[in-house]
């Protein structure tokens, strides 16, 4: 659980660096200029629109898009080009959904708990590009919460 802990914290804190990044292209796409991010979580609408950063690095895929009440952000360890990546497996891919109002809640999909895919249809000409869904869950005090993340969908810049 402490590894979980580690991986979950380490992709909120690497989405919170991407988003101070001060390149601008202009391109119009979102706020923050880096590309487009959309899901519905439990049947409501998510549309990044604060900030949306990607990278592969290491061979390593994460990107995450911050809304105006949420956050998704998806880490793919084992990245080996496009292609699905299965939430809850061997591949080790995993997800968070993370409330950005109060109650400050997160949900996860990982290896341990929760489940869902990742499929990536393109990484090239600098974008990372694909569709997501998800279910994650929260497991702090006792009960079990569920949201499900479905209908996501990509195009981001990746950052270099």
């Amino acid at each position: 659980m402490k590894t979980l802990k580690t991986v979950l914290f380490s992709m909120l804190l690497s989405t919170f660096l991407f988003s101070c990044s001060k390149d601008d292209d202009n391109n119009n796409n979102n706020n923050t200029g880096n590309g487009t991010m959309t899901a519905k979580v439990d049947g409501a609408n998510f549309n990044a629109s604060l900030a949306v950063q990607a990278i592969i690095t290491s061979g390593v895929c994460s990107f995450a898009g911050t809304g105006s009440d949420g956050q998704i952000n998806v880490a793919i360890p084992s990245y080996t080009g496009p292609g699905t990546y299965a939430i809850g497996s061997t591949s080790f891919a995993t997800a968070t959904y993370a409330l950005t109002t109060s109650p400050f809640t997160a949900y996860s999909a990982s290896a341990v708990i929760g489940s869902g895919s990742i499929t990536i249809t393109s990484d090239t000409g600098g974008f990372l590009e694909g569709t997501f869904s998800f279910s994650a869950v929260n497991n702090t005090g006792g009960t079990l919460v569920t949201k499900n993340i479905t209908d996501g969908s990509f195009r981001i810049k990746l950052t270099i």
